[in-house]
């Protein structure tokens, strides 16, 4: 039976995960039968050669992806991100954009930048972060606090061709080691009309359910989608180590002892938990953005299912690395890699803890704008 070919090249990524983490970045090759099998533009409209996936369908794909290998998922899950800007853009510059087969498109869309009005565009300064695979990318975006003779009149996204900006080679961290998330930086730099625009991109161009999915649920719900495969491959992981471990070589193995069994079912249940939770709140926000807009509810909604999903999913990476005991410090481990993994997703400002007091304060009845949801 001939396998999956994007499973195949998520296996090739794990068989590579030392070159992967030396090189602090995804190799070119891999990079490379990525574009070519359209991943980075599953959410791209079709008018530009993209899928226009589900949410739902993109999120199997990336759990599927990160039991494997965690950077690579990352870097696919935040540049089909962006490919979502493809239905909110107008056509000319999504054109520009996402038209190319190769398109890809990577950066930070919170407003690290100031960008000043200027005749034909944008004078864009700033310094950003999470650059997530940007190396690779056609163009990058960057998030801008827009001012207009010295007054702060918005905020904007641009669109830097990779020439444009300076990119800061930083990424030395604990998890995640090949996503190369490096900070990147812009002085001076001339954008002309055509490669920014106002953001939030409230108002779809193409009249799709997929557009009118909320568009920072859709990222935090990529990000979560990366724990979540994760957890599953540790429970598989320490499943397999229960079965042949037994501590000092005596005595019943791991997986006969009682203690062990409970806390295994326990690790399972929180994984099955947060299934339920991530694939049923997305299957009731994609039956909405089929009836119509995405609702503010739905959307506090999305938010708190990623977060907690992925705080559960934390959890099971955690406690399978506990069960395994010494066995799992080594770094020839697959346990060792993916606590390392997990940790650094957690981290991120899309499903860390911080989501619980904007989607609490919301369910209490407080005002939230809805462009935080």
């Amino acid at each position: 039976m001939s396998i999956d070919p994007i499973i195949s090249i998520a296996q090739e990524a794990e068989n590579r995960k030392t070159e992967i983490e030396s090189l602090r970045n995804i190799p070119k090759d891999i990079i490379q039968i990525v574009k070519d099998l359209g991943l980075v533009k599953k959410w791209a409209a079709k008018e530009y050669g993209g899928e226009q996936a589900s949410i739902s369908e993109i999120s199997q794909m990336l759990q599927s992806i990160a039991y494997h290998n965690a950077s690579l998922a990352w870097v696919i899950g935040v540049t089909s991100c962006s490919s979502l800007f493809s239905g909110y853009l107008p056509p000319s510059m999504a054109t520009q954009l996402f038209g190319d087969k190769q398109a890809m498109i990577g950066g930070f869309a919170g407003p690290a930048g100031i960008a000043r009005k200027v005749e034909g565009g944008l004078e864009v300064n700033g310094k950003w972060s999470w650059g997530s695979g940007i190396t690779h990318c056609s163009h990058i975006v960057g998030g801008v606090l827009l001012k207009e003779n010295e007054k702060m009149v918005g905020t904007a996204l641009v669109f830097f061709q990779a020439d444009e900006i300076k990119m800061h080679d930083n990424w030395r961290v604990l998890g995640l080691k090949g996503t190369h998330s490096i900070d990147y930086s812009a002085k001076n730099v001339f954008i002309p009309n055509n490669r920014w625009s106002p953001f939030p991109l409230e108002t779809p161009t193409i009249n799709a359910p997929l557009y009118r999915f909320s568009f920072l649920g859709a990222l935090s719900l990529a990000v979560s989608s990366v724990g979540l495969g994760l957890a599953k491959r540790a429970l598989q992981e320490i499943n397999t180590l229960a079965q042949v471990k037994s501590p000092f070589g005596q005595g019943k193995k791991l997986a006969q002892r009682e203690t062990i069994q409970v806390e295994f079912a326990k690790l399972q249940g929180t994984y099955w938990a947060a299934i339920a939770l991530f694939q049923n709140t997305i299957a009731e926000a994609e039956l909405e953005t089929k009836q119509g807009l995405c609702s503010i509810d739905s959307k506090a909604k999305i938010r708190l299912a990623a977060c907690h999903s992925l705080q559960l999913a934390e959890q099971v990476v955690s406690g399978a690395y506990r069960l395994a005991g010494g066995s799992a410090i080594w770094e020839n481990h697959k346990l060792e890699e993916l606590m390392r993994d997990i940790k650094v997703v957690a981290q991120h400002g899309m499903v860390s803890t911080g989501n619980y007091r904007t989607v609490g304060a919301f369910l209490l009845g407080n005002q939230v704008p809805e462009q935080m949801l």
